[in-house]
């Protein structure tokens, strides 16, 4: 080989970040997407490590490559349509306005195709995941009834509102790489970098879209070790990296509450006032003889209406629609009486300086219940059967592939 050729070609050996199967992840394409992370999340430049970012964006490179050409082996195809569907999704991570995806890659001087070619390789997997395994990403109605019985029996008990990162070990090799990624990530959010941004970038579950936002869990719908994990914390804290069987999860704590089947607090009540008042020359033995013919007349009302149609018969009696509340913006004291008031039945009346009054609930919303329905249940087993299967299928193309790091 001449000496031109020879500096040729070790100045391509040196461009190549990667070699899969027999496809090249170039130096170029590593940079092309550290950029569009350091547009993303600019933060997590400053606080990352280069070096192991590189790492970790080259290895979700890898796993893209493996990803592409499995798709491309099954010939599957992604229309249009999907695409477009896919970049409004984008905009709404981004914070975009609807329509300026496009705009926003030019202004950046980011690369369009690798930009495409991205969303193309994650609708096209999320096509060859269900396909290869259409028969176990079915969900019975068995399953869904025993995820809603589960949800009704926990009613009472502890829940967490989370959200999450985590980095699956995909083969068993690469587990310390794994754990030293995952700690890095930790100390960066302890040190201040914004948990939503380092989920987006990072994390392997379908959250990730979300800014990692997981949602609500009862103790006992996660492994026991995350469990632990989130008892040991604050709100607002997160867990240091903890190891389940598919990989490690950092946990945020964002609140925690009583799991109830709707939330008492946003209870609608519509409210009427009863009064009546007192003349001036009034005395505590008179003051009791109304009061007592108040709840003698108000033992007989049934409805608003007929709460109503008294204040017309009786001029001594003074009726106001209050209006409508949520229950959490009553007083307490008020809330208590609302709460265990049945509807059109007059709470007791009490005296107030020269007024006899009470309450009535003439009408009480129950907010949507906590409990979903089965639909939901169901698209949330399925997304859950997905994402593990997924995880699978990656890592079985990765045993079986060639992979060369050259970085």
């Amino acid at each position: 080989l001449s000496p031109q050729a020879t500096e040729s070609e070790e100045r391509t050996r040196l461009s190549i970040a990667a070699v899969v199967n027999d496809k090249i992840i170039t130096a170029s394409d590593l940079q092309k997407r550290l950029k569009l992370i350091s547009i993303i999340s600019p933060s997590q430049i400053s606080r990352i490590k280069t070096r192991q970012l590189q790492k970790e964006v080259l290895n979700q490179l890898i796993n893209e490559e493996l990803q592409n050409q499995e798709v491309i082996s099954l010939k599957i195809k992604v229309s249009e349509r999907e695409i477009d569907n896919a970049k409004r999704l984008m905009e709404q991570r981004f914070k975009l306005p609807r329509n300026t995806l496009n705009k926003f890659i030019i202004k950046n001087k980011l690369d369009y195709n690798d930009v495409i070619s991205q969303i193309e390789t994650s609708l096209g997997w999320t096509l060859a995941v269900q396909r290869k395994f259409s028969n176990y990403l079915k969900v019975s109605d068995e399953e869904v009834a025993e995820v809603i019985n589960r949800l009704r029996d926990n009613i009472g008990k502890q829940r967490y509102l989370i959200s999450e990162i985590f980095l699956p070990v995909d083969y068993t090799d690469n587990e310390n790489e794994v754990r030293a990624r995952a700690k890095k990530l930790y100390n960066t959010i302890k040190s201040g970098a914004d948990f939503r941004k380092v989920s987006r970038e990072y994390s392997a579950t379908g959250s990730a879209m979300d800014s990692g936002r997981g949602g609500w869990f009862l103790t006992g719908q996660l492994s026991p070790k995350l469990d632990l994990a989130l008892q040991k914390i604050k709100i607002g804290d997160i867990t240091i990296p903890t190891k389940t069987n598919s990989g490690f999860h950092i946990l945020k704590l964002e609140k925690k509450n009583v799991f109830k089947e709707f939330d008492e607090m946003k209870v609608k009540v519509n409210l009427i006032e009863t009064r009546i008042k007192l003349s001036k020359s009034h005395n505590n033995s008179n003051s009791q003889k109304q009061l007592n013919i108040l709840k003698n007349s108000l033992s007989k009302v049934k409805t608003c209406g007929e709460l109503e149609k008294l204040s017309l018969i009786n001029e001594a009696y003074t009726t106001t629609n209050l209006g409508n509340f949520l229950v959490g913006e009553l007083s307490s004291n008020l809330r208590e009486i609302v709460t265990q008031s049945k509807i059109g039945i007059p709470n007791n009346p009490t005296k107030q300086d020269r007024e006899i009054s009470t309450i009535t609930v003439c009408n009480r919303t129950t907010p949507p219940s906590n409990i979903p329905d089965d639909e939901s249940v169901h698209r949330n087993l399925r997304g859950k059967k997905i994402e593990s299967m997924a995880r699978k299928y990656l890592r079985n193309l990765r045993q079986r592939a060639f992979v060369e790091k050259r970085l």
